[in-house]
């Protein structure tokens, strides 16, 4: 009999990500721990500040934590124009790239409410990072969406080459507008270029029944209320931590993009020193 692939949850927002996330570390822990996962990662937007803590709480309960950071990527001649990108920290180079780009991004990418960084300050940077394209939300993903295959190739043989053997189409099924067309077609580019998938549920909160007070905290961050028709309703339902047997059944006909979860979170393998002060000099 062939053994069912596993799962590992690799895009998660904590309340760190002030914008867009209910979750809190402990809890999260507790609950990951409850479903017998091995690994857990949290990808906060643009900032660590949730790190030690998830770090910390992870390790004491025997779950591996696995450290990265969303950013919203800009166009250098066009900073309206943003894209997602997930990054991932393999070891100490990839942390410590990853921490300059977050500082880059602060220092330099400020515009208007927000924290974004152009593609091109990615160069020099990667080295231990391993890179998930962002799903529908990444431009290789709303290329596609947009029809614009030769844009979508062109951006990943970009990607290709400054995450070699590093980078992820990302899928996504979480019921939200795109999400179904994105897959099919990304599928296709991967086929086309020999590209590994990975599967992500964007997490930003632990069970369904958290959806509403969810959407109350993107209310108050973007001064709206809850029955404003104008709103954008970006998020869904189905963005909670799913376990891994929800998984299996929803990416059923693509075990490799669970599978390639269970990879990366092997390929990850940050030791961080704590306890001892690092002073700037």
């Amino acid at each position: 009999m062939i053994p069912r692939p596993g799962f590992v949850h690799l895009r998660l927002h904590s309340e760190y990500s002030v914008v867009d996330s209910l979750i809190r570390i402990k809890p999260l822990i507790a609950r990951v721990a409850e479903l017998g996962m091995p690994a857990v990662a949290l990808t906060d937007q643009v900032n660590f500040y949730g790190l030690i803590k998830f770090y910390t709480a992870a390790r004491n309960k025997g779950i591996k934590p696995l450290c990265g950071c969303d950013l919203i990527l800009v166009e250098d001649d066009n900073p309206e124009q943003t894209s997602l990108l997930s990054l991932l920290v393999q070891n100490s180079a990839g942390y410590k790239n990853l921490i300059n780009l977050i500082s880059m991004a602060y220092q330099k990418g400020q515009f208007r409410s927000s924290v974004t960084l152009r593609r091109s300050w990615l160069e020099g940077h990667t080295e231990g990072l391993i890179a998930l394209s962002g799903a529908s939300r990444g431009d290789v993903g709303k290329a596609l969406l947009g029809g614009d295959r030769d844009l979508a190739l062109d951006l990943l043989q970009q990607y290709r080459k400054l995450f070699p053997d590093a980078y992820y189409l990302e899928l996504q099924r979480t019921g939200r507008p795109g999400d179904a067309e994105h897959v099919q077609r990304a599928v296709e580019l991967a086929l086309a270029t020999d590209t590994p998938v990975v599967a992500t549920n964007d997490v930003r909160f632990l069970d369904p029944e958290d959806f509403e007070a969810h959407e109350v905290r993107v209310c108050i961050n973007d001064r709206r209320t809850l029955d404003d028709p104008r709103r954008p309703r970006t998020y869904s339902e189905q963005q909670y931590l799913r376990s891994p047997e929800e998984m299996l059944e929803l990416f059923s006909d693509l075990p490799e993009a669970l599978e390639n979860t269970v990879e990366i979170a092997k390929r990850c393998n940050l030791e961080l020193q704590l306890g001892k002060p690092f002073l700037p000099n």
